[in-house]
């Protein structure tokens, strides 16, 4: 069986997060995006993995491990990456194939192997993995399954499909495992045209994912990411790190190679601190955040609940509670980025206050390289670009 991870595509969702990295290469807990996919594909004991970029990306992809190799994508689209499958499925005279999206993170990361032996026990030619949908942000095929487990209905990516999905059943999520003669199939239309004929078929088998599960679609899916991968972690200090003697470090804290936590600082789990992260004296990271490779949380400043990219500088004294802030970014000294209920949203995302509901706060989402000035008031869902 060969694994393919789907890895093309530039995150339209999540900008300006990825204006200047594509969403399989953001960095998320120190590795790519796309590095979490492999991962499912080895849990589902598959060695030979392709990971499918777009054209001119091959370069951006850090996957750095035995049997995994990096194919640039031929034609457009989710269309284009499954012909791409097929032909080196075909090439590699394999029967079988698993379709790993990029994005898709569950914990534990076996859903890829509970749909492989799925697929294999239950004779369907074409196997999803389907996780329960809560709300209608998920847009990657609301599905219908009936008692035998076979899918009945699928929709794809339209405001219809977000109406019709929500209190529905299931969504896609993010594994599909079919034999090769089907995903050449799959690939002669757009995948929702496709996965529509094909489960009026009939041949299309759907199991249910029980454990969590994100899809990383929007800013304020990485909260939801860095919350479900550092529950239960427990705690991992590198022999490579720096952490003073007054520093209080809680548990459920990873510090990765190369961090230096300062005097008086303070990291309060579940948190991650990235590789050649410094944290300043006095500083306080804590509540489900990570601080990505290279970043530096100033004197008495406060991060909480927050995703902070790489190569970041989070001044003195400043606050960023419940925010998303992209690589490069400077918080300067006495900013506040703050949570407050999201009446501040873009008019593109408005509806998102919708699905999210009453009594939901959020930060602000802060864009890649943009310097935020000092004593800056913000939050509510705001982007700042």
């Amino acid at each position: 069986m060969i694994g393919f991870v789907l890895a093309g595509g530039y995150g339209k969702r999540l900008l300006p997060i990825t204006q200047g990295t594509p969403k399989p290469f953001l960095q998320l807990m120190g590795r790519q995006l796309l590095d979490y996919s492999i991962e499912t594909l080895r849990e589902a004991k598959v060695d030979d993995v392709v990971v499918i970029v777009t054209k001119g990306f091959a370069n951006l992809a850090s996957v750095g491990r035995d049997g995994v190799r990096v194919v640039e994508q031929r034609g457009d689209d989710i269309q284009g990456a499954l012909r791409t499958a097929h032909d080196e499925a075909s090439a590699a005279k394999e029967r079988d194939a698993v379709i790993v999206y990029t994005g898709f993170l569950a914990s534990p990361p076996t859903i890829a192997k509970l749909a492989v032996d799925y697929y294999q026990s239950s004779g369907f030619p074409i196997v999803l993995a389907l996780a329960s949908a809560a709300t209608g942000l998920e847009t990657y095929g609301f599905v219908t399954v009936d008692y035998r487990g076979v899918v009945k209905e699928f929709m794809w990516e339209s405001p219809e499909a977000k109406r019709w999905g929500v209190g529905r059943g299931y969504v896609f999520g993010g594994v599909m495992v079919a034999d090769v003669g089907k995903l050449e199939e799959a690939s002669r239309t757009s995948f929702g045209e496709s996965m529509r004929s094909l489960a009026g078929q009939g041949v299309v088998g759907g199991i249910q994912w029980p454990g969590r599960w994100v899809e990383i679609g929007y800013p304020w899916d990485l909260l939801e990411a860095i919350d479900m991968l550092l529950e239960g972690s427990g705690s991992v200090i590198s022999s490579k790190a720096s952490v003073s003697r007054s520093a209080i470090v809680g548990d459920n804290v990873i510090i990765d190679d190369g961090a230096v936590v300062e005097d008086g600082a303070i990291v309060k789990g579940p948190a991650y601190i990235g590789r050649g992260v410094r944290v300043r004296s006095g500083a306080v990271v804590e509540n489900f955040s990570a601080v990505e490779r290279d970043s530096v949380i100033g004197e008495n400043a406060v991060v909480e609940r927050s995703y902070i990219g790489a190569r970041v500088q989070v001044g003195s004294l400043s606050e960023v509670r419940g925010s998303v802030v992209g690589e490069g970014a400077a918080i300067g000294p006495g900013a506040h980025l703050v949570e407050d209920s999201p009446e501040r949203l873009p008019e593109r995302l408005r509806w998102l206050a919708d699905y999210l509901g009453q009594g939901v706060r959020l930060g602000a989402v802060v864009a890649p390289g943009l310097k935020v000035p000092c004593c800056t008031m913000s939050g509510g869902g705001s982007v700042l670009s």
